[in-house]
């Protein structure tokens, strides 16, 4: 059965690390278009769990399906045409601009050493103006700070043209301003997205559903309303929190007791 672009499916995926098991038998779905946000304490397995999704962490059991493909049986050329990732810590090391690493993103759709087209440069020149980096974009990539290297990240992710993005803590290092419009800018743009995320509220406020992991295991997944109760918040995070309604949104809103 021909399945709609964009759909993700987490079937049983295990991985383990130095005899260690880091995710244990995790199962989710994410629907075309929807926004997923992955939630847990450090060390939950969430940055673990996302790599076995864009090809780092080969599961020792388990599927990662990609528009109903086993990711893992495709080449990696397939998989980067269609998934997408911001990473928390990328190198900075090297003699790049920011240009250059927005650019990085059509290589997933091009021959080695294909000259950029016109189509190309269309979309690198508006990612940079959408993630309001124009000023930046002579600059090599190594002198930006990390909320900056975090916006040239996405835009380079948005040329890549994905159909699921994979976000790993994409608000870290970035001010409140930036943080909102960073996740009101994924939220609108109408592909997949699968985000692990450390704010509880702003994960209640920008997810369709959430999906909790603690030691490795999936102990929660639905909409915020129903994921972060006081009892769970306590349980997972060790956190006592007095659960609220947004004032605006009527979004659940946590605060701490």
């Amino acid at each position: 059965m021909s399945l709609p672009p964009g759909r993700l499916a987490l079937e049983g995926v295990s991985f383990a690390a130095g005899g260690r098991a880091l995710v244990q038998d995790a199962s989710l779905e994410v629907a075309p278009g929807e926004m997923v946000g992955l939630l847990g304490s450090n060390g939950a397995g969430k940055s673990t769990l996302l790599r076995t999704i864009y090809r780092i962490n080969r599961p020792i059991a388990g599927r990662v399906l990609v528009d109903g493909e086993d990711a893992w049986s495709q080449s990696a050329a397939w998989v980067a045409q269609r998934v997408g990732a911001v990473l928390q810590d990328m190198p900075a090391d090297f003699p790049l601009t920011v240009e250059e690493v927005v650019a990085m993103g059509r290589s997933a759709h091009k021959r080695l050493l294909e000259p950029d087209s016109t189509h190309d440069h269309a979309l690198i020149d508006a990612a940079i103006a959408l993630l309001e980096l124009e000023s930046f974009r002579a600059r090599p990539f190594r002198t930006l700070s990390g909320g900056e290297r975090q916006r040239v990240l996405l835009a380079r992710a948005m040329v890549q043209q994905p159909r699921i993005l994979v976000l790993d803590e994409p608000t870290n290092h970035l001010d409140i301003r930036y943080q909102l419009s960073l996740l009101r800018f994924v939220r609108e743009i109408g592909v997949t997205i699968i985000a692990a995320l450390h704010d509880l509220n702003l994960a209640a406020m920008f997810c369709d559903r959430l999906c909790v992991l603690d030691g490795g295991r999936v102990v929660a997944t639905g909409r915020p309303d129903d994921v972060l109760t006081a009892e769970r918040v306590s349980e997972v995070w060790g956190a006592e929190m007095i659960v609220q309604r947004h004032p605006t949104s009527g979004k659940v809103w946590l605060l701490p007791a």
